[in-house]
């Protein structure tokens, strides 16, 4: 059976969502160190599936990549001492802009330091279950979309204008 990897990573986006919501709603507004700041955990690869889904960021494709990739950067440097951050660009008055399904990976992923005070047990564990496999949804994503899929990355013409196809 083959499966759409991009169908189990919505699949699962969903899934966390659902466990997120409730607490998002209690807490987050109300959050003194919230995680959507800058640098966000949005990466270039986050932004093409959401617009490959129709999401369009308010600035366009292009800059929304390039200021991703400006975010890996920023992470790398020490941050700003006594400097509030400034809130992720992509959080907008009823939270994350992108699709529910199809949020910044690396958001979704993150268990914040309140949920582990707030949350019982049983429902930390559940969150944990339901994160492990979103990363192995987007593991599977990702070797995909690194994957030749056989559309002209694995065969090409020969260069001699022959029919025949060739590997490299």
């Amino acid at each position: 059976m083959n499966r759409n990897p991009l169908a189990e990573y919505r699949r699962a986006q969903r899934e966390v969502r659902r466990a997120f919501d409730p607490f998002t709603r209690r807490f987050c507004s109300a959050c003194v160190t919230p995680c959507c700041v800058r640098p966000a955990r949005v990466q270039p690869a986050d932004i093409l599936l959401a617009a490959s889904a129709g999401w369009r960021p308010p600035d366009g494709i292009d800059a929304a990549v390039a200021r991703a990739a400006e975010g890996w950067m920023e992470a790398l440097l020490p941050a700003g001492e006594g400097s509030a951050p400034e809130p992720c660009e992509y959080l907008g008055p009823g939270g994350c802009t992108f699709p529910d399904d199809l949020r910044p990976f690396g958001c979704t992923a993150y268990l914040c330091p309140i949920m582990h005070a707030e949350l019982d047990r049983p429902a930390l564990d559940r969150l944990r279950r339901l994160v492990r496999r979103l990363e192995a949804a987007h593991g599977d994503l990702m070797a995909r979309l690194e994957r030749p899929t056989g559309n002209g990355a694995e065969e090409q013409e020969r260069p001699s204008g022959g029919a025949r196809p060739w590997r490299r």
